[in-house]
């Protein structure tokens, strides 16, 4: 195999950076990758080196660089057979969530099937996109295409929502083709406004209907953290902003645990973090930077001049005499979230204060 890498980066033509391997092991199936390559936008064509084509990247055996396309790829389409395909990805199968779309098509171009991610990943639209290519037939297995019934988890992705407990995900699934009872809580409407309006979900509110939270199952969209008895799917907008500050050389694991008490304390739920915000005097803080990486969230820093004029319901002027500004972690959030109220107001404990905002569009 060549040394270059995979795929290229995004260009003009592709601008979201998406990236597709295109796998073809015979002569037949590597001219056919030329063609829907062609066709789509941020796609490499990779075939064994017997039958490799001016400008393919070639192998020797595929079991060498499959590997590498999976964690490099949003999308593979392999011309092979099925078995091929399915001995290539077994291994490497982690989640839907996380998976890359597989589609896998015969050399003829005759059925492009959708094996892997088929909802989320995008599996079924590659397929029928590679089918329009092909003059082919897309094979779509996921039920709730054949029935007509709304795909929770394309509906989650398509509103920006994250998937706390994907486990929950078939259950839900399969009470929706079943048309069992299912109740939904989502008071800002983020998934709702996403599902055909026959979506068949029981809408409650979660403090006056208790008692359909506890015997039933359903859906729970909310940065909010459900009770513990409800058997539900969690999806989560990232829509709160973590004002943080804290003392110079103040250690990791405090700043840390600070964060998952007082988010506990609050019923918010850490996966709806969007990001950490706070003074660009404490960018080299090592526990602040820690900490954001232990979220896996990106931190903001901000100047003075950018913060000192918010408005902030527990102003210091013992901050103010330090570092110039009367607040850190709730004008931090405030001005990094774009609004004027605060869903936590400012916590302090040991070394560490924290504030949280809620953006409007997660």
């Amino acid at each position: 195999m060549t040394k270059r890498s995979i795929i290229n980066s995004g260009t003009a033509q592709n601008p979201s950076n998406q990236k597709t391997a295109i796998f073809a092991l015979t002569l037949k199936g590597a001219e056919l990758a030329v063609r829907i390559s062609a066709r789509i936008p941020g796609s490499a064509c990779l075939c064994n080196y017997r039958y490799a084509l001016p400008g393919m990247t070639f192998f020797q055996h595929i079991s060498e660089v499959f590997p590498s396309a999976w964690r490099e790829c949003d999308s593979i389409i392999c011309i092979m057979s099925c078995g091929i395909a399915v001995r290539m990805v077994s291994a490497l199968l982690e989640d839907k969530t996380v998976d890359p779309a597989v589609v896998v098509v015969d050399q003829d171009g005759r059925f492009a099937i959708s094996l892997v991610s088929g909802h989320i990943g995008g599996a079924n639209e590659l397929a029928r996109k590679v089918a329009r290519i092909t003059g082919g037939q897309a094979v779509i297995t996921t039920a709730s295409d054949l029935q007509d019934k709304p795909a929770i988890d394309l509906a989650a992705k398509s509103a920006g929502l994250l998937i706390e407990n994907s486990g929950m995900l078939s259950r839900i699934q399969a009470a929706i083709l079943d048309e069992e009872p299912l109740w939904i809580f989502d008071p800002d409407g983020l998934l709702l406004k996403h599902l055909p309006t026959d979506h068949g979900l029981r809408a409650i509110d979660a403090d006056g209907e208790p008692g359909v939270l506890r015997s039933g199952l359903g859906i729970w969209v909310s940065e909010l953290l459900s009770p513990r008895s409800v058997r539900c799917l969690k999806l989560r907008p990232a829509n709160l902003v973590i004002g943080i500050g804290c003392n110079r050389g103040t250690a990791s694991e405090e700043i840390i645990g600070f964060i998952g008490k007082k988010l506990k304390e609050n019923r918010l739920a850490p996966l709806s973090i969007k990001h950490f915000a706070t003074m660009d005097i404490k960018s080299n803080e090592r526990g602040l930077l820690d900490a954001a990486r232990a979220f896996d969230r990106p931190i903001h820093f901000y100047a003075r001049k950018e913060i000192e004029g918010i408005a902030v319901p527990n102003p210091s002027e013992t901050v103010a005499r330090h570092i110039g500004a009367k607040s850190v972690c709730e004008a931090s959030a405030l001005w990094s979230a774009g609004t004027k109220a605060l869903l936590v107001p400012k916590r302090k404990a040991g070394n560490c204060t924290l504030a949280v905002a809620r953006v409007s569009s997660p």
